[in-house]
């Protein structure tokens, strides 16, 4: 009974790689949305529509980061049209504890998946 009970807590958090070309990205003023001040911005990629239990934004998953680094190179890859691999733990929440925070991303031809 008690391993049933420990089980029942353990969690089902799923990490991974998706990879594709970026389809919206988005950066907030701070004034207007003060959790998603700059540097916080999100992103989708065309097409990724489920990276484990990540929630979808119009179809595709939300990607939420936090580096000026990062928005670079995404930014980068959508003007350039390159694809992008994108690292997710879906434990690792971000802004209201919703969206998946991306923990890191590849540019690449092709876009590598570790």
């Amino acid at each position: 009974m008690l391993f049933l009970l420990l089980v029942s807590f353990v969690s089902f958090a799923e990490s991974g790689y998706r990879k594709g070309t970026v389809e919206y990205v988005r950066v907030h003023g701070a004034a207007e949305h003060s959790a998603w001040a700059p540097p916080i911005f999100w992103f989708t990629l065309d097409g990724v529509a489920s990276a484990g239990s990540c929630k979808a934004y119009h179809g595709n998953v939300l990607f939420v980061m936090d580096s000026q680094a990062a928005l670079s190179l995404v930014l980068a890859a959508e003007m350039s049209g390159r694809e992008i691999s994108v690292r997710y733990d879906d434990a690792i929440l971000n802004v209201e504890d919703y969206w998946c925070k991306a923990t890191y991303v590849t540019i690449g031809d092709p876009a590598l998946l570790n």
